[in-house]
């Protein structure tokens, strides 16, 4: 079976769901030897997204989801390259992933690192959108966990959160007003809210 290693919009079941059709069931993983950071550059969508790296000393949390790489997902994760990983990068410490010899998982690897700018700041709609998945996958402790490993917060970055317009990410997350002030409180807890502007 081929896997995809979700380890940003979508660990968001509404963002698979919605924009990418996918229903099928997730598991709960973690991988060693991969970094995230907000460098990921969409210019035609304005924005800048999460992208994983090569780092040994590194962790990355999410879900593994059995998917194709269709023309969806294709055109989804455009800005990346579909990487195999060994199934030895996965993390013994999950225990609802039992894979064999014979799956292949994939994860999306950075092709080129940015910086968010102006032009393409990091938005917070995004940055929603990830939480919350982390939130209903993971519970509190996954999403700290998300945004301790994620490095670049001192970016360029957008509070594009509006509950009456659509906000700048296309795949986003619709979330409520206490899911908000949850994920600022995390934020804030972690010490990276500083870093968002207005």
């Amino acid at each position: 079976m081929d896997y995809i290693f979700g380890y940003g919009s979508l660990v968001s079941r509404y963002s698979r769901q919605h924009y990418s059709n996918i229903m099928a069931d997730v598991k709960v993983a973690r991988i060693k030897g991969w970094c995230r950071a907000w460098c990921v550059s969409y210019p035609d969508e304005g924005a800048t997204y999460a992208g994983a790296i090569r780092d040994d000393a590194a962790s990355l949390n999410g879900v593994l989801i059995p998917t194709e790489i269709d023309q969806a997902i294709a055109e989804r994760e455009r800005g990346y390259q579909f990487t195999m990983l060994n199934l030895d990068d996965i993390s013994s410490d999950i225990s609802d992933v039992n894979l064999s010899q014979d799956d292949k998982i994939w994860i999306c690897e950075t092709l080129q690192v940015d910086t968010a700018t102006a032009a393409n700041p990091l938005p917070q709609s995004y940055v929603d959108t990830c939480i919350s998945g982390c939130l209903e996958s993971t519970g509190t402790e996954g999403a700290i966990e998300f945004i301790q490993q994620t490095q670049g917060w001192n970016c360029r970055w957008l509070n594009d959160r509006h509950f009456e317009a659509t906000p700048r990410y296309p795949r986003f997350t619709p979330i409520s007003t206490d899911q908000a002030s949850l994920i600022d409180s995390l934020l804030d807890q972690q010490d990276v809210l500083k870093f968002r502007q207005s």
